[in-house]
């Protein structure tokens, strides 16, 4: 391999910093629940538009995957930033149910195209690099550089929601027109692509051989599926929570932003952590610390409850680098797209199952506490399950 292609491909990795950074500057965010309010939406509307959203990835996470495996990494994660920016333009625009659920619909295709693309490229470029082994550490700066973003664009977009709600929304828009700008700026790197030409047959054979023959793989992916949507189901509760506790809008910019700071210097050290501890052990903490906040959440309803979820944050932050790259190393670069999409749809069905049920029981009943306890109730259950079912091929996953 040449010099400059080296350099192009190293430069892949860091333009993905720069991409994840950009995707996770959503000014909106720590006031997303007040702006939805605003604009008169009951959480039962604002869970419905996450559900929906959810069930939309669930359509297309394993066929955009498959298309990234096919088309290629960078034209489908152009094609991805387009429609992250077209759905927040809607979010400026907007002023109805129906504006924000638009919106939402045009980032589900965006998010679906670039989940598992993201991974994809950044492991197939150090594939090419014949450097692999520090796929963790860039997983984990990935995550840090996306969260650090979040945390700062919090802050900011707290302090804005002072004078305009609106305008936050608008400021994320600007971002994403740099995100196509950075996508267009990335190369293709060398790798095996599918031959065949009957796509849905290839598409069903990939997908079955993950969830129905490579059991330790399908492990994996139900793992991360009952402590993803857990730890999501999560952030979309933090905001209630902060309202039912009577904290001041002026501190939810600041709050959201030491969670997710918080979050990405956990991401940080993900690799490093890896090296004291296996990764199935690691499984197991990780779901033992989401389980133990919801319980603690359904328990506690004060300030102090805060600490709950920086704790869930923290699992979150430490589960995506460890179960892509486990993923990662069981698959193969012609389907490695597609098998990522597979482990974040299966997260996304559950979300989209659970979370139009906890807004109800919330609007309905005005009682976090007894959503809180549900999900532990339920999710701990799920998880015991899982690990007791994961124990004959415990030995074969991959540490």
């Amino acid at each position: 391999m040449d010099v400059r292609r080296k350099h192009l491909l190293r430069a892949n990795i860091w333009k993905l910093y720069a991409l994840e950074a950009l995707q996770g500057a959503i000014f909106l965010i720590p006031v997303l629940i007040p702006f939805y309010r605003e604009n008169n939406l009951s959480l039962t509307q604002i869970y419905l538009i996450e559900a929906i959203f959810a069930l939309e990835i669930v359509l297309l996470e394993v066929p955009t995957g498959y298309l990234s495996d096919r088309w290629g990494r960078r034209n489908t994660l152009i094609a991805a930033t387009i429609f992250w920016c077209a759905g927040w333009f809607w979010y400026g625009a907007g002023f109805s149910f129906a504006h924000f659920l638009l919106g939402e619909l045009l980032m589900g295709i965006g998010s679906s195209l670039s989940s598992g693309t993201t991974e994809a490229i950044a492991y197939d470029s150090l594939a090419e690099l014949s450097e692999t082994q520090h796929y963790r550490h860039v997983a984990g700066l990935r995550s840090f550089f996306m969260m650090l973003a979040e945390a700062c664009a919090s802050i900011l977009g707290g302090i804005i929601a002072f004078w305009s709600l609106r305008f936050s929304a608008w400021l994320t828009f600007g971002t994403t027109i740099c995100g196509v700008l950075m996508a267009i700026s990335l190369v293709e790197p060398h790798r095996h692509k599918l031959q065949g030409t009957e796509h849905m047959k290839e598409i069903w054979k990939i997908c079955t051989h993950t969830l129905f023959h490579n059991v330790p793989l399908r492990s994996i992916i139900a793992l991360h599926a009952v402590i993803s949507t857990m730890t999501l189901s999560l952030f979309w509760l933090t905001q209630p929570y902060q309202i039912a506790i009577g904290l001041p809008l002026a501190f939810f910019g600041v709050m959201h932003a030491s969670i997710v700071t918080i979050g990405a210097l956990a991401a940080r050290k993900t690799h490093a952590i890896a090296k004291t501890i296996d990764d199935r052990s690691f499984l197991v903490f990780i779901a033992l610390t989401v389980v133990g906040c919801y319980f603690a959440l359904g328990a506690v309803s004060a300030l102090w409850g805060m600490a709950f979820f920086f704790l869930g944050r923290i699992a979150w932050a430490f589960l995506s680098p460890l179960t892509s790259d486990m993923v990662n190393r069981m698959t193969n670069s012609d389907v490695r797209a597609t098998v990522l999409s597979i482990r974040s749809l299966s997260g996304r069905v559950l979300f989209a199952a659970a979370i139009p049920f906890l807004g109800k029981i919330a609007d309905q009943t005005g009682n976090l506490s007894l959503a809180f306890l549900l999900v532990a109730i339920v999710g701990g259950t799920l998880l015991l399950f899982l690990f007791l079912l994961i124990q004959p091929v415990w030995r074969n996953i991959p540490s």
